[in-house]
C-alpha cells in the first residue's frame, strides 16, 4: 500500500505542479500571436468582434445581420450563394465571425461549468475514499482516492480551446489554476495525514 501511495503522490505531484506552472504563464503571458500575419486584412472583422466585451450585444448583431441576409436571399433569387456572398462580402464576413465568436463563448462556458461538475464529483469520491481509509478499509478508499484524483487531473489539466472567446478564456484559466492548487493542497494534505496515521499506528503497536 504504502508502494502505491508514493507513486501515486510523486505522479500526481509532478503533474499538478507542473500544470500550475503552465497555467499561470498562459494567464499571464496570453496567446502570443506573429506579428507578420499574410491574411490580417481577412481577419480584421474577427478581431474586431473578439474584442467585444458583451456576448448579449454579439448576439443581438448576429440576429440582425442574420435578417439581412435572409432578406438579400429573399430579394435575389436569381443569384446563386456565390454571388450573393462575392456582392455583400462585409456583410457576411461579419456574420461569419459573430457566428465562430458566439460558438467559442458558448464552448468555453459550457467547459467551465463541466469542469466544476465533475471536479466536485472527484472531491466527493476523495471525500467518501478518506473516510473509508480512515475507517481501516485502506483499499477501498484507494479505489475512490484515486479515481477522484484522476477526475481532478483531467479537468485541471491544459485547455484545447483556442482562437476566440478571449475575457471567457482568462475565466476558464483562472478556474484550472484555482482547481488545480486545490488539488495539490489536498494531495499533499492526505499524504501527511497518511503519514501521521501510520506513525500512530506503529507507536500503538510498539
Amino acid at each position: 500500500m504504502r508502494a502505491l501511495q508514493v507513486t501515486f503522490l510523486l505522479i500526481l505531484g509532478c503533474l499538478f505542479s507542473t500544470q500550475a506552472i503552465r497555467h499561470v504563464h498562459v494567464y499571464t503571458i496570453g496567446f502570443e500571436e506573429s506579428i507578420v500575419d499574410p491574411a490580417a486584412a481577412f481577419y480584421e472583422v474577427t478581431e474586431q468582434v473578439r474584442m467585444e466585451e458583451s456576448t448579449e450585444e454579439l448576439l443581438a448583431e448576429y440576429e440582425s445581420t442574420s435578417e439581412q441576409i435572409e432578406e438579400l436571399r429573399k430579394s435575389g433569387a436569381a443569384e446563386d450563394q456565390f454571388s450573393l456572398r462575392q456582392g455583400n462580402m462585409e456583410l457576411f464576413a461579419r456574420h461569419d465571425a459573430l457566428a465562430s465568436e458566439l460558438r467559442q463563448r458558448e464552448n468555453v462556458t459550457r467547459e467551465i461549468r463541466d469542469l466544476w461538475i465533475f471536479s466536485i464529483a472527484g472531491l466527493f469520491l476523495i471525500g467518501i475514499g478518506s473516510i473509508l481509509y480512515t475507517r481501516e478499509l485502506e483499499w477501498t478508499g484507494m479505489s475512490l482516492i484515486v479515481p477522484g484524483f484522476l477526475e481532478l487531473s483531467w479537468w485541471s489539466a491544459p485547455s484545447f480551446t483556442l482562437g476566440g472567446a478571449v475575457r471567457e478564456y482568462d475565466v476558464l484559466l483562472m478556474n484550472k489554476i484555482v482547481l488545480t492548487i486545490v488539488a495539490f493542497v489536498l494531495l499533499y494534505s492526505l499524504w501527511f495525514f497518511a503519514q501521521r496515521r501510520r506513525r500512530k499506528a506503529q507507536a500503538r503497536s510498539s
